[in-house]
């Protein structure tokens, strides 16, 4: 019991089953399943991580019900051939002390005429993520297919109970198949399924009945579901929630965790919040016309977590990315250890992927451990070793860390005043001030391990030799492009990272040159300082390498600030009052312009490691150094070359 978070550690019951603490771990992808859905040692891992952590309740990634997976490496529970797994990783979450769940997720798409087709209530597009994507109508599913899909997740339920979960979690949110039935922009049937709200409940009724009906009265039994769905013409609203909820209750659910859907400028709203308990509010509502525990999540902390359940807002608490980035948080809470709780930074790298593609393991930016516990895990240095690190930012602090953890006797050599390298601009920007809590901790973090860092010392080939290494990282970053354009000499060129940074200042009207993710959140930086912007790229799409939500956030705060965003197009000169550029319909002339901003992409510093490679017995050349890419790769680059040395 924790003297500081009274409430979200007490015990609790959720039907019959008995938690430790209030923390649940709620139901996210991790692409870590073999081929035809079944658990891999990499889903053993990564759970038992969070199982040991602390975890009261995990809920396992939304899982199918039926034989065929549709989508990635998602897990399955479409026949009793995959049950053996999920007896593995039922004891191995058993084995740390926490209960364990899984979610059935029929995702909408299934085998219809011998094709994995999109299908839905009715065959309209609607602005759901799973709902005639693909620019074509969905299938309308038939009584007869309707009466398959209720059958096949009560058989999975049933093989869940018998491999020895203690609980069961439908997932009717996030534009899915149950939450399709729910929304008046999917489901405009005029059948026993669809009209009123009750009608449109009655899918959701059907799965939970027969589900109660296979796994006996007492095994817990739960669904997941959108109370509000937010830029969805038609779509469901917390009035129709609080009449539907009764009924599923009766139907068997002993809990309702309340989750909710946002499309197009609202999916950072929901289900993946910036703000802690944004979307809190609904689980209010909810709890006025049930009893059954509800579960709350969105961006909820423990700080957060710990005043709902005071307030009676909420009976347990869902922590998603912040379990990801941290998995022994709960336990690090407990202890009063708070500093030692590496802080998600919400960047959403974790969910957040190209449509339709496969996540790699090791989906955590600040966490290169989740998805990859065992290949990283951290064990003593057969040989102790001097090691010199040049270079403080992520790359080199995280190696840095990892070497002395490993009982490496560790210097880092940094050149600047401060350690950080561009993070400590990366964090300027709207919507990324969680970078710089994590920065603290990195340092922090890097200290504690037992690396002593020299700020303000500039490495060279003699200094390193003087220090005797038996093995030499370099991790000195990338030195921003400068392109061959006329006029780019001038005084009025400035570089993205000097604005961010406050060492240089921009004037009244920008031009931004360079419009992948820097250059779009400097733009949208100086927008909010009541700069007129304009950004010009040379490519079809601006911010192209960013995932889809975090990219539309930014170009939504680009539209609303009237950033003028030009693409396919090139900067053919920078006079001292104007810029032309110039595309297929020809050139252009820009002005006023006072102040041009250059993010263009950054090249390597490599010059240091060339000079000493046979010079010294090892050496490593790691994150932008070696090749330009982002916080996630750096930091993934520094753990290998911790654990390598």
């Amino acid at each position: 019991m924790s003297t500081s978070f009274p409430n979200l550690f007490s015990p609790f019951k959720l039907g019959s089953m008995q938690l430790k603490n209030r923390i649940v771990l709620p139901p996210m992808g991790t692409g870590l399943g073999e081929p035809g859905g079944f658990v891999s040692q990499c889903t053993l891992d990564y759970y038992e991580a969070r199982a040991k952590g602390g975890t009261g309740l995990i809920i396992v990634e939304g899982s199918a019900p039926g034989t065929k997976c549709q989508f990635g490496a998602q897990l399955c529970l479409g026949s009793d051939k995959h049950i053996d797994g999920w007896k593995r990783l039922t004891e191995t979450v058993h084995n740390q002390g926490a209960k364990i769940a899984v979610q059935l997720m029929h995702a909408g798409n299934q085998l219809v005429d011998g094709k994995l087709t999109q299908v839905s209530p009715s065959a309209v597009i609607s602005l759901h993520r799973n709902i005639g994507v693909s620019g074509q109508p969905p299938h309308e599913l038939t009584l007869d297919e309707i009466t398959e899909i209720v059958q096949m997740h009560a058989d999975a339920a049933r093989r869940a109970m018998e491999a020895g979960f203690d609980g069961v979690e439908m997932h009717g949110a996030h534009g899915y198949i149950i939450a399709s039935f729910f929304s008046g922009a999917s489901n405009v049937r005029t059948d026993k399924y669809g009209g009123t709200p009750e009608k449109k409940a009655r899918f959701a009724i059907e799965i939970l009945e027969a589900a109660r009906k296979a796994v006996g009265p007492d095994f817990p039994l739960w669904i997941r579901l959108n109370a509000q769905e937010y830029g969805v013409p038609n779509g469901v609203t917390i009035e129709e929630t609080k009449k539907i909820v009764p009924l599923l209750v009766e139907a068997g659910a002993q809990a309702i965790h309340v989750s909710a859907y946002g499309a197009g400028s609202f999916s950072t709203l929901a289900p993946i919040s910036d703000t802690p308990g944004a979307i809190l509010p609904l689980a209010v509502e909810v709890k006025k016309v049930t009893k059954v525990p509800v579960i709350a999540v969105g961006r909820l902390d423990q700080e957060t977590g710990e005043q709902a359940l005071k307030e009676g807002k909420a009976d347990l608490i869902a922590l998603g990315r912040r379990l990801i980035a941290d998995p022994d948080l709960p336990n690090k809470v407990v202890g009063n250890k708070f500093d030692d709780i590496i802080p998600c930074i919400g960047c959403m790298e974790c969910i957040d992927r190209v449509p339709g593609a496969v996540r790699s393991p090791g989906m955590c930016t600040i966490n290169p451990m989740s998805g990859r516990e065992r290949e990283y895990s951290i064990q003593p240095a057969a040989k102790v070793k001097t090691v010199v690190i040049v270079g403080g930012g992520p790359a080199g602090l995280g190696a840095a860390r990892v070497a002395a953890l490993r009982g490496h006797k560790v210097t880092l050599f940094e050149k600047a005043s401060q350690p950080g390298g561009l993070l400590n601009v990366a964090s300027v920007p709207p919507n990324k001030g969680d970078i710089a809590p994590w920065l603290k901790h990195l340092v922090y973090s890097t200290k504690r391990a037992g690396v002593e860092i020299r700020l303000g010392f500039e490495a060279t080939v003699k200094n390193i030799q003087d220090a005797k290494p038996d093995a030499v990282i370099i991790a000195t970053g990338g030195s921003p492009i400068l392109p061959q354009i006329p006029g780019i000499e001038s005084a009025t060129v400035l570089y993205a990272q000097d604005v961010l940074s406050g060492k240089t200042k921009a004037g009244q009207n920008v031009v931004v040159l360079g419009g992948g993710r820097v250059g779009c959140e400097t733009g949208y930086y100086l927008a909010n300082l009541g700069k007129k912007v304009a950004i010009v790229e040379i490519l079809p799409h601006a911010a192209p390498e960013m995932g889809m939500m975090s990219r539309r956030r930014l170009m939504d705060g680009l539209r609303g600030k009237q950033v003028l965003l030009l693409t396919n197009t090139k900067c053919e000169e920078i006079k001292p009052d104007s810029v032309t550029v110039g595309n297929s319909e020809g050139e252009r002339t820009i002005r006023p312009v006072d102040t041009v901003v250059l993010a263009v992409g950054y090249k390597s510093n490599d010059d240091l490691f060339k000079s000493l490679q046979g010079k010294v017995s090892e050496i490593f050349k790691i994150g932008d150094a070696s090749q330009i890419k982002g916080i996630r790769d750096a930091m993934n680059d520094g753990y290998k070359a911790g654990l390598s040395v």
